[in-house]
């Protein structure tokens, strides 16, 4: 019984071997691009931000892309005066296209996209953190958010593979009880394959 759940790892792990090799082997072959991730880091009003995308180029078109990704944003904001810690969470999709009279078509070293999409996930706040006098508190329905987004990005090559990345993205969360519309202006990078 050992003996055979110790083949079955053994056949497992060369498969996996073999799948990754050939997965690389397909990564460096191609002549273009069908799919990246990016990550970005940056700034939101009244806090951070992070933004981790995977994209997906149909026909192998850098000009155009399918984005899906999720966004993470820890703010404090400011209604009273009070500073009230608050965390987003959300998953986007969106599609994007080239912006052809900015962007550089003959080496494709500087291209510009814009993009629009949906964003879906949770708002809350951290009560923990929050300092009330006697008989105040925080009424507020902690939970899903949802809407909508639109992105400008600019992607500077810097090799084959990868490109440094600057994005502005504004998000308008419609039911939002704490601030319908959110920014965030980041730089990161991107590894296509």
């Amino acid at each position: 019984m050992k003996l055979q759940a110790t083949n079955k790892i053994k056949n497992m792990k060369k498969q996996h071997i073999t799948l990754l090799i050939m997965l690389l082997v397909f990564c460096t072959v191609k002549s273009q691009y069908s799919n990246g991730v990016s990550g970005l880091i940056g700034y939101s009003k009244n806090g951070y931000s992070a933004m981790g995308n995977f994209h997906y180029y149909p026909d192998k078109n850098i000009g155009k892309y399918f984005e899906i990704g999720g966004y993470a944003s820890f703010l404090k904001e400011k209604k009273t005066e009070y500073r009230i810690p608050i965390k987003i969470y959300t998953l986007n999709v969106g599609y994007f296209i080239k912006i052809p009279f900015i962007s550089n078509n003959r080496n494709k070293s500087g291209l510009f996209s814009i993009g629009i999409g949906g964003v879906v996930g949770d708002e809350s706040i951290d009560n923990s953190e929050i300092q009330l006098f006697d008989r105040e508190s925080i009424v507020t329905r902690d939970g899903i958010i949802y809407g909508g987004y639109g992105a400008i990005e600019a992607d500077v090559r810097i090799n084959d593979h990868f490109s440094a990345i600057g994005r502005y993205t504004h998000f308008y969360h419609i039911n939002s009880e704490i601030g319908e519309n959110k920014f965030m202006i980041g730089l990161g990078l991107a590894f296509k394959f």
